[in-house]
């Protein structure tokens, strides 16, 4: 019977059985050996084999019994191995995992045959997965922005913002934005639609008349001038044609003078944002006084809040049809990650880095928790665990012990009954 066949059938408590079956049967075969030694020569060689391979058995018996237990609860020195060791197994154990498993050679090359970016690109791609995804965010969504809409989170933000904005140079990026706005003329139409809307609203007759009666009050009240109602008022009226007018002609003229002028006050804007050290103090300056005022972080806490409030409202509306549109984005993310191999290999190359970094910077905790869960069980309960697990193969040693003992015993019989066949050892003996 081949050990495969004993294996697969039996339970630990069948190879009990049968170990302890063999050591019976050999007991059995050795009395009746010895009684019927004196009857045939044969008989001796039974009883040796028999004998033999007793103590193969209870010798082997002793070896397993002694891994997980005292044998027959006697406090016999180095038995119950693996109970009285168990904290320094758990620690070798943990070393063995941390030397030969957690290690950057042994992991790296199978984090590079690792095509993890190709996975989650085909994984992506399905529509039943990007479906999933859609779903889970729009269900997830309205948690995370209550969470994010709490005090301190606002609080947090506002602070966030203070930070960020005092350590920018508003002063290079507001010369950076004027340039690039000028580079093809944009300020002149930026300009244009500015004056034509100045142009239209005060030529306006009510626009006029308002501004007029304004203008008027203003100068009457100047004593010195020296005007009635009568004459401020045609004066004001004169001035707010000519302004009306000159606003129109700037407007319709490219090439008019005071276009000219912009064009020139924004050039030397710009060079001295950038580069004029008074003008960079001046607007750290005023950005610093702008971010200390007392209650500069309200009006941010409040727009956080409604930012939320308006995605939240968003994402519990059933009409919106959140879902369906996530899953398009993360369908066509999965299929643009199939397309890029570039892509691909700098994501796999993140991930291993990734990856591998965690594995270094948690090495040794992992390997201290391997070793205090170890510690941490129950001596006898892991002694059983153990024995469920290897204890049936265990029992072969047993078995193996038995036919190896009967074995040896018979061939020691046969050599002894072989030199006491001898002349010369005979004679030896006889004296």
């Amino acid at each position: 019977m081949s050990t495969s066949t004993l294996r697969t059938p039996y339970s630990l408590a069948h190879m009990k059985a049968l170990a302890l079956g063999l050591l019976v049967l050999a007991g059995v075969v050795y009395v009746v050996a010895t009684v019927m030694t004196p009857r045939h020569l044969a008989w001796g060689y039974v009883a040796s084999a028999a004998e033999a391979a007793m103590i193969g058995a209870l010798a082997d018996w002793f070896a397993v019994v002694a891994l997980f237990r005292h044998p027959m609860g006697l406090p016999i020195p180095h038995t119950a191995i693996i109970v009285a060791n168990k904290d320094r197994l758990g620690a070798q154990l943990a070393r063995f995992l941390g030397e030969h498993f957690l290690t950057r050679a042994h992991v790296q090359p199978v984090l590079e045959r690792w095509d993890m970016a190709s996975q989650l690109g085909h994984w992506l791609s399905r529509p039943e997965s990007a479906q999933r995804v859609g779903q889970w965010l729009q269900q997830a969504t309205p948690a995370v922005l209550g969470a994010l809409d709490q005090t301190p989170v606002r609080q947090w933000v506002a602070q966030l913002a203070q930070r960020l904005l005092r350590g920018l140079d508003l002063s290079t990026l507001g010369g950076q934005a004027l340039s690039a706005l000028t580079a093809n003329g944009h300020h002149q139409q930026w300009l244009d639609g500015l004056l034509r809307q100045m142009a239209q609203w005060a030529g306006q007759e009510s626009v006029q008349e308002r501004l007029t009666d304004a203008i008027a009050r203003e100068l009457k009240e100047l004593k010195y001038v020296g005007l009635d109602q009568m004459a401020a008022r045609l004066a004001t009226r004169k001035l707010v044609s000519a302004l009306t007018r000159t606003l129109g002609d700037v407007a319709d003229d490219p090439n008019h003078e005071l276009r000219h002028r912009f064009d020139a006050w924004m050039f030397d804007a710009i060079e001295r944002l950038q580069h004029d050290e008074a003008w960079k103090a001046r607007v750290t300056q005023w950005r610093d006084t702008w971010l200390d005022q007392p209650h500069w972080a309200g009006p941010v806490e409040a727009w956080w809040h409604e930012l939320m409030e308006r995605l939240r409202a968003e994402a519990l509306n059933p009409d919106t049809l959140l879902a369906d549109r996530i899953a398009t984005v993360v369908q066509s993310a999965g299929q643009h990650l199939l397309g890029d191999a570039e892509l691909r290999a700098w994501l796999n190359a993140q991930a291993q880095q990734a990856l591998l970094g965690v594995l270094d910077g948690s090495r040794d905790t992992l390997v201290g928790f391997v070793a205090q869960r170890v510690q941490a069980w129950d001596a006898q309960d892991m002694s059983r665990v153990l024995e469920q697990n290897i204890g049936r193969d265990l029992q072969f040693i047993r078995i193996n012990g038995t036919l190896v003992g009967a074995l040896v015993g018979l061939v020691l019989h046969g050599l002894t009954h072989a030199a006491l066949s001898v002349p010369a050892v005979q004679r030896w003996m006889g004296g």
